[in-house]
């Protein structure tokens, strides 16, 4: 999937986008109904990354898995594992997997540049999917 697919999805879904100066890459919101993702631009490297953060922040819309400062470190957690999985799983489907380990793609980075993501959102999906 592209990047600027992505942005269609959110604003199919009426999510707005913000450029959004904080000391984290991201966050989403939901303030009144409306869904807002800030994105920190200035600390996003390359669009490989604002493809994977952004799929993460959709994540968190898709899985109702949004929080704030009151919730629990392993609440927290759930809710990030959630976000994170739906972003692989968009990202970075298992058929997708099995068809470039079958191509000869067998390192992080390779695949990573393959789909434009993150090495980190593709190691996260080997694991899942070879526990699961």
């Amino acid at each position: 999937m592209e990047l600027e697919r992505l942005y269609d999805i959110a604003e199919k879904e009426n999510i707005d986008i913000i450029n959004f100066k904080m000391k984290n890459k991201a966050i989403i919101g939901c303030f009144n109904n409306n869904y807002t993702i800030g994105l920190n631009y200035v600390d996003i490297s390359n669009s490989s990354e604002e493809k994977t953060i952004l799929a993460e922040e959709l994540g968190h819309y898709y899985c109702n898995a949004l929080y704030n400062s009151k919730y629990s470190n392993e609440e927290i957690s759930k809710k990030e594992f959630r976000a994170t999985k739906w972003a692989f799983k968009t990202l970075v489907p298992y058929s997708k997997l099995k068809e470039l380990n079958n191509k000869g793609f067998t390192y992080y980075y390779e695949v990573a540049e393959e789909l434009g993501v993150t090495e980190d959102l593709i190691e996260k999906a080997y694991k899942y999917y070879k526990a699961n």
